[in-house]
């Protein structure tokens, strides 16, 4: 248990305060020590943590995702009797020290979501007093009895460990049964399991069949893309351009569904970049530019005459990228600190394709969701698990696109696709910032655009998170005719943002104020 140096310490230094939380959210000693479990063993899974992370921080949220997925209550504290979600707020802000902001992104709602529960929550317990809250959320969980949970979680770990052993030596050995049963099997039959007897192979020569097991053809030179193990972080991706016609020659509808242009660049910052070039003094990180050639930029629409554009999706924090791969004709996405690779969708087929396809990202980058025409997929990254989703489980913000098509030019949905960004409408001038509350499809709030000297054009680039967006301004007069900001869709403040690409179509990743 080598790798476990330390985490006896971290266990004896964060188990009261776990366990105070538990208590706090389920009223009961038991199922708090429970719960405080659950978390510190989510913690000694990944143990030892990297260095950008706070064990402490990962442990409390462990435990928020796993009350919610599971809510408990007992006793008959006025706190308890309250719902799962405003309670787990009120003791995550009030009593933990969590920020609204912080919250918003872990549970995945919009920031005024969370101060709308908090503060309702706050007047039904004690009619509007904070401090009053606070002092009796303290006391209870001060009086928590917390016994020395470091046996039980090292014990759970190690059954852990012995379990995921023998799971790998099982792994390690099917595919040694599966190949050998190939090799016995004769060519051209098949083992059905259920009859127990063996079966000729279906012919695949109908055009039926044909079209649902046939994948769209790769481009030609193109490999699936390794991803490199890097510390370093994506901070945004560029196209690398078409060149010629958007469609191929000879279209028509058998190129339904065909990658007619691939390639994206990813610009890639922080994490401790190498120094010693030229091009790379000074105090800010030094970036650095990796290509993904068989990210997908355009898929044929198979009139011959037009094609569907296509973006990456990357997560918040600029670890994780999905795309459609050009090379294996499906959904794929990668983890650049482990290298890890996920397959996010079955293989396209040119129904898929009809209406366009898209990837979306959770803002914990956990979860990417995947539309192929009717179909939609959501695929956890860190199990692996595909789900296929009902057709009815829309966001907001695409039960919308028609109506947003008519009224806006351009929109940018945010990670929870409750609200939408724009500039302005069809047919107006560009009055500001529209933050549409996808619902009800009303303007909930019209902010000024950055002020710019000489700007004659706004565009939303995306969400940063639950709450900020960023906007290029161009036309404006000087060295910078185009400038991106980062603005706050609640309080409308701005911030300038550095060393963006001047492209026509840019997706975000970890980027932050200059």
């Amino acid at each position: 248990m080598r790798r476990y140096i330390g985490y006896r310490e971290f266990i004896q230094r964060d188990q009261r305060s776990l366990v105070g939380t538990a208590l706090l959210l389920t009223g009961s000693h038991e199922q708090a020590i429970r719960l405080t479990l659950w978390s510190l063993r989510t913690v000694g899974l990944s143990w030892p943590p990297p260095p950008w992370e706070d064990s402490t921080t990962h442990a409390h949220i462990a435990l928020y995702r796993r009350f919610l997925r599971k809510p408990t209550a007992a006793g008959a504290t006025a706190l308890v009797r309250i719902p799962p979600r405003p309670r787990l707020l009120v003791v995550a802000c009030l009593h933990d020290g969590r920020s609204h902001g912080e919250m918003a992104t872990v549970l995945g709602i919009p920031v005024e979501t969370v101060e709308s529960e908090i503060t309702e929550a706050v007047a039904t317990l004690t009619k509007g007093n904070v401090d009053r809250l606070k002092t009796r959320m303290a006391t209870a969980a001060g009086e928590a009895s917390v016994p020395d949970l470091t046996a039980r979680a090292m014990g759970t770990l190690r059954r852990r460990r012995n379990r995921g052993a023998f799971l790998t030596t099982i792994a390690a050995l099917v595919p040694i049964g599966i190949i050998a049963a190939f090799a016995l099997l004769p060519q051209g039959h098949v083992w059905n399991s259920a009859l127990g007897e063996r079966n000729p192979s279906p012919p695949t020569s109908s055009p039926e069949a044909a079209r649902v097991l046939s994948s769209p053809e790769p481009a030609p030179g193109i490999q699936p893309w390794r991803a490199p193990r890097t510390s370093l972080a994506i901070r945004y991706a560029v196209p690398e351009g078409c060149s010629g016609d958007a469609a191929p020659a000879g279209g028509g509808s058998t190129q339904a569904g065909k990658v007619v242009c691939a390639g994206w660049t990813l610009t890639l910052a922080g994490g401790g970049s190498e120094r010693g070039s030229a091009d790379c003094e000074g105090p800010a990180p030094c970036p650095s530019t990796v290509s993904v050639p068989d990210a997908a930029e355009r898929l044929a629409h198979g009139d011959g005459r037009s094609s569907w554009p296509l973006s990456p999706a990357v997560s918040s924090d600029g670890h994780r990228i999905a795309y459609l791969s050009a090379a294996e004709g499906r959904y794929v996405a990668h983890d650049l600190h482990s290298g890890m690779k996920r397959y996010l969708s079955p293989v396209l087929v040119p129904s898929d394709t009809e209406s366009g396809t898209r990837v979306s990202v959770s803002p914990n980058g956990r979860h990417f969701t995947v539309q192929l025409g009717t179909r939609r997929f959501r695929t956890d990254f860190a199990t692996g698990t595909m789900t296929p989703l009902p057709a009815g489980r829309a966001t907001a913000a695409e039960k919308a696109a028609g109506w947003l098509r008519e009224t806006y030019r351009a929109w940018r949905d945010s990670p929870s696709g409750r609200h939408v960004a724009a500039v302005g409408a069809k047919g107006a001038e560009a009055d500001g910032l529209h933050i549409v509350d996808a619902r009800s499809r009303q303007v909930s709030r019209r902010l000024p655009l950055p002020s710019m000297k000489g700007a004659t054009k706004a565009e939303v680039v995306g969400w940063l998170n639950a709450r900020e967006v960023v906007v290029k301004m161009t036309g404006g007069a000087g060295d910078h005719p185009t400038t991106f900001f980062r603005v706050d869709t609640v309080t409308g403040q701005t911030h300038r943002v550095t060393g963006l690409a001047d492209d026509n179509l840019i997706v975000l990743g970890a980027v932050t104020a200059s």
